[in-house]
């Protein structure tokens, strides 16, 4: 099956962007006849009491109290201190393209190349025939990094620095939370989970860092023992390019460690069962190559644990659960990192990357 686009100047928020589309691309989706999941008794599954991570119940999301400035996020609990200030406020179009369909007020997840780009997947909001449609768009901050924050933000509002997004085509995005980059292949993926039921089947689609649209979808299935296993609505990679997502059930998180390949895929269930879940909504998941720890994100919450502790049987203790609550009413969308260990996090509310002031 082959897509193509219309070579064409584009607005966002009144900033001139240029797309490179007008060529066809190949799309290729494999069927993965094999489980593709480790099988696994509950009797191999040994409950970890992470009882440093608190709960955070998600209320009325709130806006940001400087929507066109910067913004800070502090932690307010917790055995690890966190302090996020603005780094971005992103485009709040609602018509990037002259098109409601392209609607940049609702960003639902992010991946960093670590060094180049950052992509951001939109939902548009309350937009007839785009129910769980979405795009990516494209942020160039090796440019927007050499400007001003204020000089920045004028970029991105079309004041200069036309060059510095670029926005991809409309595709069938599910959810749009589980954008991630694997640094080692140099790929971006994202689960294509447009039901947040379990399903018998799921598709992780690549999306091509050129077009930002899908370029390869691997669609499968996972069940243990006749019991289906479902698929996830978040996705990080480590620095060796295994993939990781994250479940709660029955009030335990469980967490998936697995590897994509050409044209199947495999996971496994770590044996370790968390017995805390860090709040309402299980909203992403994020990897620092810095110090090797996996991160799980709810609004407000942030905890994290050793990634090489999910190993063979798990070796995680309590003691290595680092967790930090906010108070800021903010929707937390995604969490990313730096190559020196600074977090970057996603809010909406208004659209708004943060950067950490502290490495980690």
């Amino acid at each position: 099956m082959k897509h193509f686009g219309i070579l064409t100047s584009l607005m966002v928020g009144g900033l001139a962007l240029v797309t490179s589309m007008g060529t066809a691309y190949a799309f290729s989706t494999y069927h993965q006849s094999s489980n593709a999941i480790t099988q696994y008794k509950s009797s191999s599954l040994r409950t970890l009491n992470n009882s440093a991570t608190g709960f955070v119940t998600a209320g009325a999301y709130q806006f940001a109290t400087n929507p066109s400035g910067t913004n800070t996020l502090k932690s307010v609990a917790g055995n690890q201190k966190w302090r996020f200030k603005t780094r971005y406020q992103l485009p709040k179009t609602h018509a990037a393209k002259g098109n409601s369909k392209y609607d940049m007020t609702n960003p639902q997840s992010m991946a960093y190349d670590g060094g180049h780009y950052l992509y951001v997947v939109y939902q548009p909001h309350y937009t007839k025939g785009m129910t769980n449609k979405g795009f990516v768009a494209r942020y160039d901050m090796a440019k927007l990094s050499k400007l001003s924050f204020t000089k920045a933000q004028a970029a991105m509002d079309g004041k200069g620095g036309n060059s510095a997004v670029k926005v991809g085509g409309i595709f069938t995005t599910g959810h749009g939370q589980s954008l991630a980059y694997d640094k080692k292949h140099h790929s971006l993926y994202m689960w294509r989970d447009t039901s947040m039921s379990a399903t018998k089947t799921s598709t992780l689609q690549r999306i091509s860092t050129s077009s930002l649209t899908p370029n390869k979808a691997i669609t499968f299935h996972m069940s243990s023992y006749g019991a289906n296993v479902p698929g996830g609505h978040d996705l990080t990679f480590d620095h060796s390019g295994n993939a990781y997502y994250w479940t709660v059930s029955g009030s335990k998180v469980k967490v998936y460690k697995g590897s994509i390949g050409t044209k199947t895929v495999h996971f496994r269930l770590t044996k370790q069962l968390f017995t805390h879940r860090p709040g309402t909504h299980e909203q992403a998941m994020g990897y620092n190559a810095h110090n090797g720890r996996l991160y799980l994100v709810a609004d407000d919450s942030i905890t994290s644990f050793p990634a090489k502790k999910l190993n063979g049987k798990g070796t995680l203790k309590s003691r290595d659960f680092k967790y930090t609550k906010f108070n800021s009413h903010r929707e937390f969308e995604a969490l990313s990192f730096t190559n020196s260990g600074h977090g970057l996090l996603l809010s909406n509310k208004n659209p708004e990357v943060f950067q950490s002031t502290t490495a980690y």
